[in-house]
Protein backbone atom coordinates (compact mmCIF):
# COMPACT_ATOMS: atom_id res chain seq x y z
CA UNK A 1 0.00 0.00 0.00
CA UNK A 2 1.54 3.56 -0.84
CA UNK A 3 1.89 5.96 1.83
CA UNK A 4 -0.50 8.04 0.49
CA UNK A 5 -2.76 5.91 1.04
CA UNK A 6 -2.02 5.16 4.48
CA UNK A 7 -1.66 9.21 4.92
CA UNK A 8 -5.31 9.78 3.67
CA UNK A 9 -6.44 6.69 5.97
CA UNK A 10 -4.60 8.32 8.83
CA UNK A 11 -6.25 11.82 7.90
CA UNK A 12 -9.95 10.02 8.25
CA UNK A 13 -9.27 8.64 11.53
CA UNK A 14 -8.10 11.33 13.35
CA UNK A 15 -12.05 12.38 14.36
CA UNK A 16 -12.21 9.07 15.73
CA UNK A 17 -9.09 9.43 18.46
CA UNK A 18 -10.11 12.63 20.18
CA UNK A 19 -10.95 10.34 22.91
CA UNK A 20 -7.99 8.31 22.87
CA UNK A 21 -5.33 10.69 22.38
CA UNK A 22 -4.15 10.54 25.41
CA UNK A 23 -2.96 6.69 25.00
CA UNK A 24 -1.63 7.12 21.69
CA UNK A 25 0.97 4.68 21.14
CA UNK A 26 4.25 7.04 19.53
CA UNK A 27 6.07 4.80 18.01
CA UNK A 28 8.97 5.45 18.97
CA UNK A 29 8.98 9.15 18.96
CA UNK A 30 9.16 11.71 22.03
CA UNK A 31 5.79 11.88 23.33
CA UNK A 32 6.68 15.83 24.48
CA UNK A 33 7.88 16.53 20.86
CA UNK A 34 5.12 14.92 19.29
CA UNK A 35 2.56 16.79 21.42
CA UNK A 36 3.71 20.03 21.30
CA UNK A 37 3.42 19.44 17.71
CA UNK A 38 -0.20 18.57 17.58
CA UNK A 39 -1.11 20.98 19.40
CA UNK A 40 0.55 23.68 16.44
CA UNK A 41 -0.61 21.74 13.61
CA UNK A 42 -4.13 22.03 11.60
CA UNK A 43 -4.48 18.40 11.01
CA UNK A 44 -2.70 16.56 14.70
CA UNK A 45 -0.34 13.63 13.83
CA UNK A 46 -2.32 10.29 14.20
CA UNK A 47 -1.02 7.12 15.46
CA UNK A 48 -1.07 5.60 12.25
CA UNK A 49 0.80 8.40 10.58
CA UNK A 50 3.46 8.53 13.35
CA UNK A 51 3.75 4.48 12.69
CA UNK A 52 4.21 5.37 8.82
CA UNK A 53 7.10 7.99 10.01
CA UNK A 54 8.81 5.45 12.56
CA UNK A 55 10.21 3.91 9.13
CA UNK A 56 11.92 6.45 8.11
CA UNK A 57 14.21 7.55 10.99
CA UNK A 58 17.23 5.65 9.40
CA UNK A 59 16.99 4.89 5.74
CA UNK A 60 18.64 3.19 3.41
CA UNK A 61 20.10 6.21 0.73
CA UNK A 62 20.98 8.17 4.30
CA UNK A 63 23.38 5.49 5.22
CA UNK A 64 20.59 3.31 7.79
CA UNK A 65 18.05 0.25 7.25
CA UNK A 66 15.33 1.16 6.68
CA UNK A 67 14.05 0.37 2.92
CA UNK A 68 12.03 3.23 1.01
CA UNK A 69 9.43 3.49 -1.64
CA UNK A 70 9.20 6.05 -3.55
CA UNK A 71 5.89 8.11 -4.76
CA UNK A 72 6.26 9.16 -8.65
CA UNK A 73 3.67 11.61 -9.79
CA UNK A 74 1.78 10.97 -12.76
CA UNK A 75 3.82 11.44 -16.14
CA UNK A 76 7.12 10.42 -14.16
CA UNK A 77 7.63 7.07 -15.94
CA UNK A 78 7.30 8.85 -19.40
CA UNK A 79 9.92 11.21 -18.95
CA UNK A 80 12.63 9.06 -16.38
CA UNK A 81 12.59 6.79 -20.14
CA UNK A 82 14.51 9.73 -21.31
CA UNK A 83 16.21 11.17 -18.48
CA UNK A 84 19.30 12.23 -17.85
CA UNK A 85 20.97 11.50 -14.75
CA UNK A 86 23.45 13.33 -12.78
CA UNK A 87 26.87 11.78 -12.87
CA UNK A 88 25.95 9.70 -16.14
CA UNK A 89 27.57 9.64 -19.62
CA UNK A 90 26.21 13.41 -20.99
CA UNK A 91 27.47 16.16 -19.85
CA UNK A 92 25.09 18.35 -17.98
CA UNK A 93 24.42 22.17 -17.59
CA UNK A 94 26.58 24.31 -14.53
CA UNK A 95 24.65 25.66 -11.67
CA UNK A 96 26.02 28.67 -11.30
CA UNK A 97 24.29 29.17 -7.73
CA UNK A 98 24.61 26.79 -5.06
CA UNK A 99 21.61 24.52 -3.45
CA UNK A 100 19.78 25.24 -1.05
CA UNK A 101 18.26 22.38 1.15
CA UNK A 102 15.51 23.54 3.64
CA UNK A 103 14.56 20.39 5.42
CA UNK A 104 10.55 19.99 5.93
CA UNK A 105 10.11 21.35 9.38
CA UNK A 106 7.90 18.76 10.98
CA UNK A 107 10.17 15.88 9.80
CA UNK A 108 12.94 17.41 10.62
CA UNK A 109 11.57 17.12 14.73
CA UNK A 110 10.64 14.26 14.51
CA UNK A 111 13.77 12.95 13.51
CA UNK A 112 12.22 11.57 9.55
CA UNK A 113 14.31 10.73 6.78
CA UNK A 114 13.11 11.60 3.29
CA UNK A 115 14.43 10.25 -0.50
CA UNK A 116 13.75 12.22 -3.34
CA UNK A 117 14.47 12.01 -7.37
CA UNK A 118 14.19 15.42 -9.14
CA UNK A 119 13.39 16.08 -12.79
CA UNK A 120 13.32 19.28 -14.67
CA UNK A 121 14.26 20.65 -17.91
CA UNK A 122 16.72 23.69 -18.11
CA UNK A 123 15.35 26.25 -21.01
CA UNK A 124 18.04 27.88 -23.50
CA UNK A 125 18.31 30.75 -21.00
CA UNK A 126 19.66 28.81 -18.21
CA UNK A 127 16.06 28.56 -16.05
CA UNK A 128 14.86 25.53 -14.88
CA UNK A 129 10.99 24.80 -15.54
CA UNK A 130 8.79 21.61 -15.29
CA UNK A 131 9.86 20.23 -12.01
CA UNK A 132 8.44 17.17 -11.00
CA UNK A 133 9.66 15.06 -7.79
CA UNK A 134 8.84 11.69 -6.56
CA UNK A 135 10.34 11.26 -2.60
CA UNK A 136 9.33 8.47 0.11
CA UNK A 137 7.30 10.77 1.77
CA UNK A 138 4.52 13.31 1.17
CA UNK A 139 5.79 16.89 2.57
CA UNK A 140 9.58 16.16 0.90
CA UNK A 141 8.16 16.77 -2.56
CA UNK A 142 8.23 20.66 -2.12
CA UNK A 143 10.91 21.01 -0.40
CA UNK A 144 12.95 18.82 -3.14
CA UNK A 145 11.48 20.75 -6.20
CA UNK A 146 12.33 24.17 -3.82
CA UNK A 147 16.06 23.14 -4.15
CA UNK A 148 16.19 23.71 -8.08
CA UNK A 149 13.19 26.58 -8.53
CA UNK A 150 15.74 29.37 -8.44
CA UNK A 151 18.64 27.76 -9.75
CA UNK A 152 20.18 29.27 -13.37
CA UNK A 153 22.65 27.37 -14.85
CA UNK A 154 25.07 28.01 -17.74
CA UNK A 155 25.98 25.78 -20.60
CA UNK A 156 28.65 23.02 -19.82
CA UNK A 157 31.97 22.74 -21.52
CA UNK A 158 31.62 22.35 -25.03
CA UNK A 159 28.18 23.20 -25.25
CA UNK A 160 26.56 26.47 -26.62
CA UNK A 161 23.30 26.01 -24.85
CA UNK A 162 22.61 24.85 -21.38
CA UNK A 163 19.15 23.94 -22.64
CA UNK A 164 18.14 20.23 -21.49
CA UNK A 165 15.34 18.16 -20.96
CA UNK A 166 14.78 15.79 -18.08
CA UNK A 167 17.44 15.94 -15.96
CA UNK A 168 17.61 13.86 -13.05
CA UNK A 169 19.14 14.55 -9.50
CA UNK A 170 18.43 12.59 -6.02
CA UNK A 171 18.34 14.52 -3.62
CA UNK A 172 18.30 13.16 0.01
CA UNK A 173 16.89 14.97 3.49
CA UNK A 174 19.66 13.17 6.12
CA UNK A 175 19.88 14.20 9.62
CA UNK A 176 23.71 14.74 11.03
CA UNK A 177 25.02 12.18 13.66
CA UNK A 178 24.24 15.09 15.78
CA UNK A 179 20.44 15.47 14.72
CA UNK A 180 20.15 11.56 15.61
CA UNK A 181 22.19 12.15 18.88
CA UNK A 182 18.94 14.61 20.04
CA UNK A 183 16.17 12.92 18.40
CA UNK A 184 14.20 9.45 19.20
Amino acid sequence: MKFSHLLAAAVCAIPLAGAAQAEINYHGFKPETVDALNEKLETPLSETTLEVLSHSTEIEPCGGTQAVTMNPPEGWQDRLETAHAAGGDQALPVPTTGLTLEYPAVYQLLGVEGACEAMFDITAGGKTQNIQTSCSLPGFDEAAANVFAPLEFEPAEGQDSPAINNVLVPVNFCRTEEDKAAAP
